[in-house]
């Protein structure tokens, strides 16, 4: 075996280092970014298993690590953090044999093999439903639907207890001279803090719009908080005479009307913020205080019944598309900052402005609808996948680009 190993590794070296990329067009270029990220898949996924297969046999010992992660850090010159990872799912996957084949078969990457395995770990049951979810849901929905099954198979009350002792906040300077922050903390501190920033972080994503200085999501969420920061300090100073003007925050929490009768979620169950994670019920209005709380009690189909035929949007038609649509729709694109409310079947078309025919859409994805002729087209999901992603609707979108491209 290490001999077939090593002369493909040889001859993938050998052809690695003949290839010039000045020679190779814009769609050779694109497959081969495809056959790169295959070979790292496999990579990745060989790396992981060997490495839970080290830890068994106690072969890092006497190379001078006092652990596991230590030894992989040094040997693979990747990230701590990165081999903690990389330590924890080796160790999950020898219990989860499906989940390390479809890793091994490239089926799965290792960011899907660790969300997968973090739900299975605690509820075996929901392994094949998570397996399923990956085959076409971005991580972000993954790691969604997992935390739900996390959620659910264990005392929420207590998880909440324990991260909330974990707390922390911790802050250095990195070799480049960056200043880097790192925080833990419960899902609903996490939601007050980001609940501040978000309002901040929008205008100015629309005020970079204007100015056509277009930055990453992460950048204006950087700006955000230095905004906070100084706004809080020029209130505490009084320097300016008046008090800072902030945005207000408003964040929405989606429960089971069950779960709000009981006091606690039971399998299947939700609670949690929109697009930060799950939260305990008995909680839910204690962390978070009225002000910022809007609550959306999820019972059958209650939620479709609101729509207008106006083009004007009304706020619950506007909250309910924001509580279902935190991300851009378009599959596998994640960006969550700047979404824009678009009538699938266009206003001038007869298209309604309803819960149906209204979806959110990044910028970007949005003007390729408008005016380049993409084309948002529903398509049906099974049981299994729409109850592992959390999703109790039947419809799923497909992007789809103009017949000439």
């Amino acid at each position: 075996m290490f001999d077939e190993l090593n002369a493909a590794f040889n001859h993938l070296v050998d052809c690695a280092s003949r290839v010039n990329v000045e020679t190779i067009d814009g769609k050779g270029a694109a497959k081969l970014v495809g056959i790169a990220d295959g070979i790292r898949r496999c990579g990745d996924s060989l790396r992981t298993v060997a490495v839970g297969q080290v830890e068994r046999t106690n072969a890092w010992k006497g190379e001078g690590a006092k652990n596991i992660s230590e030894w992989l850090s040094s040997e693979t010159d990747c990230a701590q953090y990165e081999a903690q990872s990389v330590v924890i799912l080796a160790n999950q996957l020898q219990h989860l044999p499906t989940t390390q084949a479809a890793l091994l078969s490239g089926t799965l990457s290792n960011a899907q093999a660790v969300e997968v395995a973090r739900g299975a770990i605690v509820d075996p049951n929901t392994e094949s439903q998570l397996l399923k979810l990956a085959t076409y849901a971005t991580v972000r929905d993954l790691r969604d639907a997992a935390s739900r099954v996390v959620a659910a198979a264990t005392d929420e009350a207590a998880r909440h207890r324990q991260i909330h002792k974990s707390r922390s906040l911790r802050s250095w300077i990195d070799p480049d001279g960056a200043f880097i922050v790192k925080g833990r903390m419960t899902v609903a501190n996490g939601a007050i803090v980001m609940a501040a920033l978000k309002p901040i972080q929008d205008e100015i994503f629309k005020q970079a719009r204007k100015s056509g200085n277009h930055q990453s999501p992460e950048a204006y969420a950087a700006d955000a908080l230095m905004a906070l920061c100084a706004a809080k300090s020029v209130g505490a100073q009084g320097s300016s005479g008046t008090k800072p003007i902030r945005a207000s925050a408003v964040m929405n929490i989606r429960i089971d009307i069950d779960a709000l009768k009981r006091g606690h979620t039971e399998h299947g169950e939700i609670c949690e913020i929109a697009g930060v994670g799950p939260i305990p019920v008995a909680n839910a209005t204690e962390y978070l205080g009225e002000a910022f709380l809007k609550l959306l009690v999820i019972n059958g189909t209650d939620i479709k019944t609101v729509a207008h035929m106006g083009r004007a949007i009304p706020a619950p038609l506007r909250t309910a598309i924001e509580e279902r649509d935190r991300v851009c729709q378009v599959p596998t694109c994640d960006m969550t900052v700047g979404l824009e409310i678009d009538h699938i079947k266009p206003f001038a078309e007869g298209g309604a402005a309803s819960f149906e025919n209204l979806v959110r859409l990044c910028r970007r994805h949005h003007l390729q609808k408008t005016h380049d002729g993409y084309r948002l087209v529903k398509t049906h999901a099974g049981d299994c996948a729409k109850k592992a992603s959390g999703n109790t609707s039947e419809i799923m979108w497909a992007w789809r680009a103009p017949p000439d491209r």
